[in-house]
């Protein structure tokens, strides 16, 4: 261990002996900064990915020319075989330049700390995730310093040692890209995706640490290492010696191991998941639900034996998640099917209703078409739900337990919405509708039947609407209505107060938009528009130059603030929004608290004709501050018989497929918001894991010296001058230290 940790603090401190090592990090440090906050300008996303993502191709290039030097400078200069010959193993000096080397560059990949650090001020960063992302850098890194060890060690001269170490790392991460295994037969194109480091990488960035990734990692440099090693040693024997021979074959061995371990270890089971969210691990309402089974619940999981490369890594995920759930309870059974080879099974899953998914894949110059199955039935008792295709893991955990939850319960809660002129329905909230048809039932009446209505729903849905209409008695509905939510039934409220032209973008006052029916309750929606010039959306329009993105503030991007009520959904876009504002109700025993508040960077406008990116946005410190978007309504007494609960949100456009398409969390919002309305909050928790979002909010953006600027900026600018610093410092103590020997020499 001495002799190891001498000749690595030798080549690590050789590094920093030279101007190269500092130049070398700083263009690393530099580059990775500047595309990153390049990358985030489009997407706003509060998160270390985008930069994780183009990592591997910057290490790509940067550790070859940082190990480029580990064994051909020895070799130039004579010195290898002089280090050989001393007592030291030659184990130890390959460790030793192996560390030496990985340490540097996990001090280059340490000096992108910063870019974490001065988000975190802009947005909630996942730390759990950004820690399993730094460990998978720095194993990534290690894998391709084992490789530039090993190119090191076949020449003198660095400029090919770079030239070759740079070729076996580009190819193995190549293999890792869809476009390259497409056009293979899809038993190759897996085991080629198994191989390349940017597969497991990949994983691991997304904040869950596998052990097969783990493993894979430790095979890759034990591989190069023994390479290496055989490289090295076989220098000081003859070619045609026993010893030299015995230590081919051992050293081939090791290799061969190692690699069929990196490629076949994917059996391997074991993962800890670092996510805030627990993203990748059961919900405690999942775990609730299969803990308290009384029967068996069987899931059919029907995929392909030799699976399209466009549903192998998610049908790998799916497996992973099924086990776990296996795990959790004896009454739970997985089951898979095979329909592409087996007719049996084929004749299954067409009797479920899991056809096959076509693909269009490229291969030898021509697209062809290739069918794959990922679908799955879950079983209980009578009950059968089918899904029909998976396309990722997200949103399974939700779908499995939302199914199974409803076929434990035989009674389903039921949901009605109230028709007006213009309120939104099938047309534009078909899938919000869709998913509330997965666990409520679903009706929809006139807003003069409701004083005629025979059984009560569990929740009203008021989408919008205008109720300029003389065939609607509107006094009679609002004393209906008051009368409803006073007995316990709950209402879910959208009122649109400014009416939108998106055709030519322009907006004009909706007067008869049923506001009114909610001034009893305290809740006085006002006739004006939103913007924020800080937390906004960004979107494509049409320029004489072609389709641009531009920022668009009247697009609002805000979290809710009352996760009992919404969940732990983070982040939510609401358009054309206008503000709430809170008195006391004429209402006795009721209280309102908002559930939806504006970043204090939004500011109000009652002339909105206008709603193109152009608009004029006059912000100042008499219209800007945090605004409310979405109010509850709930009893005052702390023990009532009657339990009220309803929300009113004020505007209807953000749950439409147009906009929650954008923003999948807004789907997550409305349904926890119906669930908690229906007092079904089981499975509010799983919901929320899954869409999770997270965005950056800046408090001043443009300027120079604006917050966003000034990230940037010090970003570039700050490591590079503490790396400078350190080794200006570190040049004047040596220049010290030899004066003063050639001073006491005098």
């Amino acid at each position: 261990m001495k002799q190891l940790l001498t000749i690595l603090k030798k080549d690590l401190r050789s590094y920093f002996d030279q101007p190269t090592g500092y130049i070398l990090n700083i263009i690393f440090v530099v580059a990775i900064a500047f595309l990153y906050f390049r990358t985030i300008d489009t997407t706003n996303e509060a998160s270390l990915r985008p930069m994780f993502s183009l990592l591997p191709w910057i290490l790509s290039i940067y550790i070859p020319a940082v190990s480029m030097r580990l064994f051909s400078e020895e070799q130039r200069d004579g010195t290898l075989e002089i280090l050989f010959t001393q007592p030291v193993r030659g184990t130890t000096v390959i460790l030793a330049k192996f560390f030496a080397g990985l340490l540097f560059i996990t001090i280059g990949i340490l000096g992108t700390l910063l870019i974490p650090i001065s988000l975190s001020f802009a947005g909630n960063l996942d730390y759990g995730a950004l820690f399993a992302q730094y460990i998978g850098a720095i194993l990534l890194a290690s894998s391709l310093v084992s490789i530039g060890l090993f190119s090191s060690s076949l020449t003198k001269n660095q400029i090919v040692a770079f030239i070759i170490s740079l070729t076996i790392s580009m190819l193995l991460l190549v293999l890792g890209l869809d476009f390259i295994n497409i056009t293979l037969p899809s038993s190759l194109s897996i085991l080629l995706q198994d191989l390349s480091p940017l597969t497991h990488f990949s994983s691991i960035t997304r904040g869950l640490i596998d052990l097969r990734d783990l493993l894979y990692f430790i095979s890759i440099d034990i591989a190069f290492l023994s390479l290496t090693y055989l490289n090295t040693k076989g220098k000081s024997l003859n070619s045609d010696s026993p010893q030299y021979r015995n230590l081919r074959i051992g050293v081939g061995s090791l290799v061969i191991l190692s690699l069929l371990f990196a490629w076949f270890g994917s059996s391997i089971q074991g993962r800890i998941d670092l996510t805030e969210d627990k993203v990748y691990s059961l919900a405690p309402s999942t775990k609730n639900i299969f803990d308290n089974l009384d029967d068996y619940v069987t899931i059919t999981l029907y995929e392909s034996k030799d699976h399209p490369i466009n549903t192998a890594l998610t049908a790998r995920d799916v497996n992973d998640f099924l086990s776990d759930l296996d795990a959790r309870s004896e009454y739970i059974k997985v089951k898979h099917r095979y329909p592409d080879v087996d007719e049996k099974d084929k004749e299954e899953s067409e009797f479920a209703g899991i056809p096959p998914v076509q693909f269009n894949i490229q291969r030898q110059g021509e697209f062809q078409v290739k069918t794959g199955y990922l679908g799955m039935t879950i079983a209980y008792a009578n009950n059968k739900e089918v899904v029909p295709y998976i396309e990722s893991l997200d949103g399974l955990e939700y779908k499995i337990a939302s199914l199974t939850f409803k076929m434990l319960n035989n009674t389903k809660k039921t949901i009605t919405f109230i028709d007006v002129p213009s309120s939104k329905t099938n047309a534009s909230m078909g899938s919000f509708i869709s998913l509330l048809s997965q666990q409520y039932d679903i009706s929809v009446i006139d807003i003069n039947d409701i004083n005629n209505i025979e059984n009560t729903p569990d929740v009203f849905i008021m989408a919008g609407g205008n109720y300029e209409n003389e065939n609607i008695d509107l006094i009679s509905a609002e004393n209906k209505i008051h009368d409803l939510i006073l007995q316990g039934v709950s209402f879910f409220v959208l009122v649109d107060t400014v009416n939108i032209d998106r055709n030519r973008m322009i907006a004009y006052p909706n007067e008869f938009s049923g506001a009114r029916l909610w001034e009893k309750f305290g809740i006085i929606i006002k006739n004006n528009m939103l913007y924020d010039l800080v937390s906004y959306e960004t979107l494509p329009f049409g320029t004489q130059s072609g389709e641009v993105l531009l920022p668009y503030p009247y697009w609002i991007k805000t979290p809710p603030n009352d996760s009992k009520v919404t969940g732990k959904v983070n982040s939510t876009l609401f358009p054309w929004v206008s503000s709430i504002e809170l008195i006391k109700p004429l209402i006795s025993n009721i209280k309102t608290d908002p559930i939806i508040i504006t970043s204090p960077t939004t500011s109000i406008q009652y002339d909105y004709q206008d709603l193109s990116p152009n608009a004029k946005f006059n912000s100042n410190s008499d219209n800007t501050g945090s605004q409310v978007l979405g109010v509850k309504v709930e009893n005052n007494e702390i023990n009532p018989e009657v339990t009220i609960r309803s929300i009113i949100v004020s505007d209807s456009d953000w749950l439409t497929d147009n906009i929650a398409g954008r923003n999948q969390s807004n789907y997550a919002l409305g349904m926890n918001m119906v669930d908690w309305l229906a007092q079904e909050n089981q499975l509010a928790d799983i919901r929320s894991k899954v869409i999770r979002e997270r965005t950056l909010d800046w408090s001043s953006k443009g300027s120079f010296f604006s917050h966003q600027s000034l990230t940037k900026n010090l970003n570039y600018i700050t490591t590079p001058i503490i790396l400078i610093l350190f080794g200006f410092a570190r040049y004047t103590n040596r220049k010290s230290i030899q004066n003063k020997v050639f001073k006491n020499e005098k």
